[in-house]
């Protein structure tokens, strides 16, 4: 969950498949993805510049991480 202050949380979500040092601080991590790429796959048709998504995204279903 993004956080750029007080106040401004959001629902901005970043995958990400590289260490983000710059993102630590700020940013909630809260899952990850442990079954192939297909779901990223399914996202990516409906990316855009601005980071709006050309469709409703909705997760569910989505799991429980165990320690």
């Amino acid at each position: 969950m993004a956080n750029a202050g007080p106040n401004t949380n959001g629902s901005q979500f970043f995958i990400t498949f590289v260490d983000t040092p710059w993102l630590d601080g700020n940013h909630t991590v809260f899952g990850q993805i442990v079954d192939g790429s297909k779901v990223l796959d399914l996202l990516e048709q409906h990316g855009s510049r601005s980071g709006m998504p050309s469709a409703k995204i909705e997760i569910t279903d989505c799991g429980e991480l165990k320690d």
